[in-house]
């Protein structure tokens, strides 16, 4: 939903017969918001809708999965790092924290994928923190590469190749949708030159997906669907992707975090700044390397932050990590409303006189409340919260602004 784009071949007027070697394809329209909104129009070569068999299936951790029975109010520490690899794109996926309108997951897979997967609950919103290869979804081939994101608009048959067939993947289930804030776009529609990114910045399929026996196997061909929580295979006699061509603005997109243009004020500005995606009561932020504040008398590090209305996520993907110990790549902290968060002790002052950051994060901030998961419970530091009370670093040792909060 970022721009029109097509590929393939289609009629010069929608909803008109259009033909491919003198058989009729068939029109599929995709739409959001009832037929208020954003659509694309495909057309197959066979019907979408020649399911034999739809059976239940489950994968636990993903779905169903289990939130932890009490979460006593205090900030969290989940160690995503010490989860385990293994199973494709769809099965190796563990949800860790779940909230009214956003649910948050990793996935590290280690095998070729098997079936495609179609979220009907919500967009969802990959960050690849290792790994590249491409998507193969009835809208084509995209290609990802690492530190990309990858916006996949809901109930899009899709499966996740990656190459050497293993990555590291953050994956945001947003209900009903993840976009571009509206702030960002003009009356017309196009992004501002005033946002953090422009419509150059993402990229689209570029390729239409070819059936391929060696890829894709023999039938029946599976569509595993989400849809209330449940997961249901819908299998087919023929390959349900099988697509001419399609115009529209319902389609996957890829964005890489390092094309994110970070702003920089006099004095400390708010993670505000940061926001790349929103959806419904949440907002999803970048953190990219940077220069800091120019006031002579600037604090870099943040104030201590009493944020009463909202919850926060952050997912360290590089940088310098000396802010504290314990803290390391992958690693995801919670630090829930209600309670105040800010700098470990003695970084407040030293950070004066830092002019820039080589941090790289991934922030979201939600007005409902993440309740934690078993499987983030597996991983979790129960010590996090009472590191404040120490002093973890010597006083001489650099300052580092590696956290947002």
């Amino acid at each position: 939903m970022i721009h029109r784009h097509a590929l393939g071949v289609f009629p010069n007027k929608p909803h008109t017969a259009f033909y491919e070697d003198g058989k009729l394809l068939m029109e599929q329209m995709v739409t959001r918001d009832g037929f208020d909104g954003a659509f694309t129009c495909l057309y197959y070569r066979l019907p979408p809708t020649d399911e034999f068999e739809v059976e239940s299936i489950k994968l636990p951790g993903f779905c169903p999965v289990q939130p932890v029975p009490q979460q006593p109010l205090h900030r969290r520490h989940i160690k995503s790092q010490d989860m385990p690899h293994g199973g494709d794109f769809m099965t190796s996926r563990r949800t860790i924290a779940l909230s009214q309108t956003l649910d948050i997951g990793i996935c590290k897979p280690t095998d070729a994928p098997r079936h495609f997967f179609s979220n009907g609950d919500g967009d969802e919103l990959y960050f690849v923190k290792a790994g590249s290869g491409v998507v193969e979804s009835v809208y084509g081939l995209l290609e990802f590469r690492e530190h990309d994101y990858i916006l996949i608009p809901r109930s899009t048959p899709y499966r996740i190749h990656l190459n050497g067939h293993k990555g590291t993947m953050m994956v945001f289930e947003g209900r009903p949708k993840i976009g571009i804030p509206s702030e960002y776009r003009n009356k017309y529609g196009q992004i501002t030159d005033y946002a953090p990114f422009s419509h150059r910045d993402f990229r689209e399929p570029r390729e239409l997906l070819r059936f391929d026996p060696a890829r894709h196997g023999q039938a029946p061909y599976c569509i595993v669907a989400k849809m209330g929580n449940e997961l249901t295979m819908h299998k087919y006699k023929h390959f349900p992707l099988d697509v001419a061509g399609w115009d529209g603005l319902v389609y996957p997109v890829a964005f890489n975090i390092h094309d994110f243009q970070p702003k920089t004020g006099l004095v400390h500005l708010p993670p505000t700044i940061h926001t790349t995606f929103s959806g419904q009561g949440f907002v999803i932020c970048s953190f990219v390397p940077r220069l800091l504040d120019y006031h002579d008398k600037a604090i870099p590090c943040p104030y201590a932050h009493a944020s009463v209305d909202m919850d926060e996520i952050l997912y360290y993907v590089d940088g310098n990590f000396i802010s504290r110990r314990g803290i390391g790549s992958e690693s995801i902290s919670l630090h829930p409303l209600g309670v105040t968060h800010g700098p470990h002790p003695g970084m407040y002052e030293r950070s004066i006189g830092v002019r820039s950051t080589e941090e790289l994060a991934v922030m979201c901030d939600s007005h409902y409340p993440f309740r934690l998961t078993m499987e983030a419970d597996k991983v979790e530091d129960k010590a996090y919260h009472y590191s404040w009370v120490k002093l973890e670093s010597p006083p001489n040792e650099p300052a580092s602004t590696f956290t947002s909060k």
